[in-house]
């Protein structure tokens, strides 16, 4: 497998002059799908800033090993299991955002999930049922986060380049990631007179616990990275900045944004 490539070695020191530099540092931010992947990376990262981080998941075992992760580590780190489809629970997760760090700014809707295989073998409830996590869900979070922002904040979709190109087999998942990108711009205009801020990362072939089989197979690994003019799929670590740089109330009128992570592979 074409491997990623590791980013520079992270200090303590560095990653708080970061966080306070991106205006970061004390916030409190709940990111959801934070039991592994992209979103274990993004929440680990924005602890180590400096930012109150709520990890949301639909399990508490993985969370916990999260949890520990972040005290080693010595960051801010607390686990709120929760389904992103059930908006009554997601109330009870900003609840205990406001309750506990005493504000909510930030939030990363990043729960997904996928169906595989032929659209005209495709059951109708595997296709509903990534629409109920990749955009209801997103929405559901998105929604009930705004409610808690009492000083406005900062709101950030996980997308996929996947919701630009019409890649075979993956009709459900593709359809889904359009949709978020739609629904960032829709959200961004409605809910920037409450100084909220929506924008949403379009991450492309991403090494997960997910899809990690998936590269282990040298042909499948060779075909992704040969369509990516950089070379190589990316490291869940690697969203960290983009996701850092996208709360940061450094950037007030930056909003309805899609930032396109993926090595080049759309253009």
């Amino acid at each position: 497998m074409s491997s990623t490539s590791p980013l520079p070695p992270r200090s303590v020191v560095a990653d708080a002059a970061l966080g306070q530099a991106l205006g970061l540092t004390g916030t409190t931010v709940v990111v959801t799908g934070a039991s592994s992947g992209i979103g274990e990376a993004v929440a680990l990262g924005l602890a180590g800033l400096g930012a109150n981080v709520v990890a949301v998941g639909r399990s508490p075992e993985p969370l916990a090993a999260v949890v520990d992760k972040a005290e080693a580590a010595g960051s801010k780190l607390i686990a709120a299991p929760a389904d992103v489809a059930d908006e009554e629970a997601l109330d009870a997760v900003m609840k205990i955002a406001v309750d506990t760090f005493g504000a909510l700014d930030g939030v990363v809707a990043n729960a997904g999930v996928a169906a595989v295989g032929p659209g005209i073998d495709m059951p109708a409830d595997d296709f509903r049922g990534v629409f109920e996590t990749n955009v209801t869900g997103a929405f559901l979070t998105a929604r009930t986060g705004a409610k808690a922002m009492t000083n406005g904040g900062s709101i950030v979709l996980t997308g996929s380049n996947f919701g630009r190109r019409g890649l075979p087999d993956w009709a459900p998942y593709n359809a889904s990631k359009a949709a978020v990108a739609m629904l960032t711009e829709t959200l961004a205009q409605e809910w920037a007179p409450r100084g909220i801020r929506v924008n949403s990362i379009a991450p492309g072939a991403t090494l997960t616990p997910f899809n990690a089989h998936l590269f282990a197979d040298q042909a499948f690994s060779d075909g992704v990275t040969g369509a990516i003019p950089a070379g190589r799929i990316l490291a869940p670590e690697e969203l960290l900045l983009p996701v850092a740089f996208l709360l940061s109330p450094l950037n007030p009128m930056l909003l309805g944004q899609t930032l396109i992570l993926d090595g080049g592979q759309v253009l």
